[in-house]
């Protein structure tokens, strides 16, 4: 890091990647600050400014020793950070870069922190499993529903289900074989020997998977001009299984998008939607399999406007994902749920779905185009005429 960058650096405050300290910090407050740093989008302490940002320069002879010796033995797993000195005015300043996590990392006292803003705070249990989950540590959709009971299993569904597989049904005239076979199929848990529903077994076979989880629905919107502020056409809210959601959703979209009609052979006439049916559906189906179920009030949103469809996902990227890679690269954030809607025919378990919507919207002469909200808090697709 050259002097400018830093001062640069030193001028601009303590920020969501950058952190004041002076040379007495206390171990567990510094283990503290790299643990938030490496469960965020890593960044930088400065050792020898102090909160004000006036540069007082560290006096200690170990200060390299002391901050290694915090990241092997205070930080867990440990970590190897970069370290730079630079020298400000005769006063030397130590620069520990943290590289964001590839894993949850924790204090030396089990403490978890992550950045929020220019603090550190201790995470809520929501952004706990959600920082789990973006590290491939936690899959949210095979932990149990403590609130639903075997009976919140739809068995016909399940026995529907594995019609379709070409598998032998539920053996429901014993409710021990029934249940064995429910666990083998992931749909149950046995948890200190109560059995409950996985997440994604009620979301693929309950009841009434909203009763428990409100929010894991889609929000539907149609309107006549490019905006919310224009006149609605139509507005529902869609509940029900996963495969029923992504039904319902197409269903949504054929009743409000509008047909191109030609005359095929000059004879009988030949109905087209708007926009390729097969890719909307691919971009359902990858928001109800790939939707981060950790962020709890938000539901995915689809909204038909006069120019554009958009399909909004919660949440952002999973780990090692970006929009650059994610239409070559397999990703699961819901393995449970991804196995489940490729049992359903849904989508393949090579992971090809974006590329064949990708090559769909090409074909039809559509501009398909992938983002996330600025606050990465949404995942985005949009449907537009090329």
């Amino acid at each position: 890091m050259r002097q400018d960058e830093l001062l640069e650096m030193i001028v601009n405050g303590e920020s969501s990647k950058v952190e004041f300290k002076t040379d007495d910090v206390h171990p567990n407050a510094l283990a503290e600050e790299i643990v938030a740093f490496a469960n965020f989008e890593g960044g930088t302490i400065l050792i020898g400014v102090d909160d004000s940002g006036e540069i007082k320069g560290y006096t200690r002879d170990d200060i390299e020793e002391f901050v290694i010796n915090i990241c092997r033995n205070n930080v867990k797993p440990s970590i190897i950070p970069v370290i730079e000195n630079i020298a400000v005015d005769n006063k030397y300043i130590i620069a520990v870069t943290i590289k964001r996590g590839d894993t949850a990392y924790s204090t030396n006292r089990g403490l978890y922190y992550i950045r929020v803003g220019s603090t550190k705070q201790a995470p809520t249990q929501q952004e706990l499993l959600r920082l789990f989950q973006k590290r491939n540590i936690l899959q949210l959709d095979e932990t149990p529903v403590m609130k639903a009971s075997v009976n919140s299993i739809n068995t016909e569904k399940v026995n529907s289900y594995l019609a379709k597989l070409g598998q032998s049904l539920l053996n429901d005239e014993d409710d021990d074989a029934l249940v064995r076979e429910l666990i083998n199929l992931s749909i149950l848990l046995n948890v200190g020997n109560n059995l409950y529903p996985s997440l994604g077994g009620i979301l693929a076979f309950g009841k009434n998977p909203q009763k428990y989880f409100s929010s894991y629905n889609i929000q539907c919107g149609a309107y006549k001009g490019k905006d919310f502020l224009s006149d609605t056409v139509r507005e529902k809210d869609l509940k029900g299984t996963l495969d029923e959601l992504i039904e319902d959703a197409i269903t949504f979209l054929m009743l409000v998008m509008p047909q191109n009609r030609d005359l095929e052979r000059g004879v009988r006439r030949k109905d087209e939607y708007l926009y390729p049916i097969e890719a909307l559906r691919e971009g359902i189906v990858n928001a109800v399999s790939h939707r981060d179920y950790t962020i709890s009030g938000s539901a995915i949103r689809l909204f038909f406007f006069s120019n554009r469809i958009e399909i909004r996902s919660p949440g952002g990227l999973p780990n090692t994902i970006t929009l650059e890679n994610m239409r070559y690269r397999q990703f699961t954030r819901n393995p449970m749920i991804t196995s489940f809607l490729a049992g359903y025919g849904y989508m393949e378990r090579r992971g090809k779905g974006i590329l064949r919507m990708l090559r769909l919207c090409e074909q039809n002469s559509i501009k398909c185009e992938l983002s996330l909200t600025p606050d990465n808090n949404e995942f985005v697709v949009t449907y537009s005429s090329a």
